[in-house]
């Protein structure tokens, strides 16, 4: 714990380890996809179009138990909390060279970044181990059954969060909206704090339940004043989220940096292999494409291909289909099989003809902050139409006449919001959170619904099913892996499991 006592006497020091919490979000962007994408029931897990195996195959199906935990060691996020106590524990009680200005907007970032990471782990697991000081750092580990520690309750977790996304929320109070997009700010700490607040108001996990009305308004003020802010609005293409040349618009609040000579991230994963592709491939009209169409350059292997029945539910008219998924056929003409790549975290290809995936990763962006507020309107039984309509128009552009949404009923909403929110946010690490969150006319999850589900890939017209049975509740949540379990015996398996 060398560490621990220096590295913390002067700016240049505290920004460094500053920028290391931001690193921090970088490095788990696969542990934020595996929670709150993969389970989401949109992407296939037989074989690619092209005919490679799938990964993680299990975790897609929801295939969870006590010996399949899907996640090890709480994904290690709580190595990383660790580094996230020691930075507040040095900033609030040492550093005498910082400006209570500058103490504020460090503290104000690092409490919004600890409540994003705890807020993970309580949507995946309820009630989870607290830990707020840097124990390990500052003693290190002689005796550990003195780390032992169990999990908090469901009720204490979120209001552990709620304390530290209203601390961030205050200690950002004065802060600029916005600044560096690849850094926390203001505007995620208060994006955060509404998902914090819609979600204690409609999910019951644990001993929590929904709390209602008031909290439903409290997320509705939050994300208002994110909008009259003024400091985001919608791009006018949406592909312009996504492209790896031209980072950090207008509609970006938070997302990951990577870059060529830094990071890079692993979408190479969900790229066709040449080999599979060029001389096989075709368009939807049975042409063989005539080469490298993405120019992947071979650097790609589709261990992650969307289903055909997620691809086809967007409209041909919404730009949003071509953003997001590059289409292809298989096989021979009268016998085509539909295949996809997902687009957005492609990266580049540089002048040294080399494909770079350093696509920024996306964590909050404007639109969110418009279906969210649909979303809170819906549950407050007023008309969310204006948002999801802002949403549309950008969607279908110039061919938008036809395409406007008109409320229904709260639950017809309720689904209208988890489809679009599924079509602008695909491979954005929201839909599971989604499917948990918005509901049918009983107020049940919509992961239980067939309305909310697509249908397997390699059931050529099957009726889609339920992500999960309503015999699975347990599935709500994860299972805690053996080793955890093992290694502290006052940790207790998630119920169910």
């Amino acid at each position: 714990h060398y560490g621990t006592n220096n590295y913390w006497n002067n700016h240049a020091q505290v920004e460094a380890n500053y920028q290391a919490l931001n690193s921090i979000l970088r490095g788990n962007y696969s542990v934020f996809r595996t929670y709150g994408e993969l389970r989401a029931g949109t992407m296939k897990f037989t074989v690619s179009a092209t005919g490679e195996s799938q990964a993680a195959v299990e975790i897609k199906q929801s295939i969870l138990d006590a010996d399949r935990a899907g996640v090890s060691n709480w994904g290690g996020l709580y190595g990383d909390l660790l580094h996230i106590n020691l930075f507040i524990k040095k900033v609030e009680t040492q550093c005498p060279f910082l400006s209570d200005a500058e103490r504020k907007v460090y503290l104000g970032k690092a409490y919004g970044i600890r409540a994003y990471i705890y807020f993970v782990l309580y949507k995946s697991y309820g009630g989870i181990v607290i830990e707020t000081e840097p124990r390990v750092a500052e003693e290190g580990i002689t005796d550990p059954t003195s780390y032992h520690k169990a999990r908090s309750s469901a009720e204490e977790t979120l209001a552990f969060i709620k304390k530290d996304v209203e601390k961030s929320s205050e200690l950002l109070g004065s802060s600029p909206w916005t600044g560096v997009k690849t850094e926390w700010t203001r505007a995620a700490t208060e994006l955060l704090k509404a998902e914090v607040y819609l979600w204690s108001a409609k999910v019951t996990t644990g001993d929590h339940t929904a709390t209602g009305e008031t909290e439903l308004r409290k997320a509705k003020t939050t994300l208002e004043g994110i909008v009259s802010s003024n400091a985001f609005k919608l791009e006018d293409e949406f592909s312009a989220n996504f492209n790896a040349k031209k980072k950090n618009g207008q509609e970006m609040i938070l997302n990951l940096y990577f870059d060529r000579q830094e990071a890079t991230n692993d979408y190479g994963h969900y790229m066709y292999q040449n080999r599979l592709f060029v001389g096989s491939a075709r368009d939807k009209d049975g042409i063989l494409f005539p080469g490298d169409t993405l120019k992947a350059l071979s650097t790609g292997i589709l261990y992650n291909e969307y289903k055909p029945s997620f691809v086809a539910s967007f409209d041909e008219d919404d730009t949003r289909r071509s953003a997001t998924f590059f289409e292809f056929t298989v096989g021979t003409p009268g016998k085509l099989l539909p295949g996809s790549v997902f687009l957005k975290y492609q990266g580049q290809v540089y002048s040294d003809n080399a494909h770079i995936y350093d696509s920024n990763i996306v964590l909050y962006r404007y639109a969110d902050v418009l279906l969210l507020l649909a979303e809170v309107k819906n549950a407050l039984g007023e008309d969310p139409s204006t948002e999801i309509n802002l949403i549309r128009k950008r969607a279908f552009g110039k061919k938008f006449t036809g395409h406007e949404f008109v409320s229904g009923d709260f639950a017809a909403n309720e689904l209208a919001i988890l489809k679009e929110r599924d079509h602008e946010f695909a491979g954005e690490y929201k839909r599971w959170y989604d499917l948990l969150r918005l509901q049918d006319a009983s107020k049940q999850p919509l992961v239980f619904s067939a309305a909310a589900a697509y249908s397997d890939d390699h059931l050529a017209g099957a009726a889609p099913t339920p992500i999960l049975k309503t015999t699975e509740r347990q599935k709500l949540l994860w299972p805690v892996d053996r080793t955890v379990l093992n290694n502290d015996p006052l940790i207790k398996q998630t119920e169910g499991y």
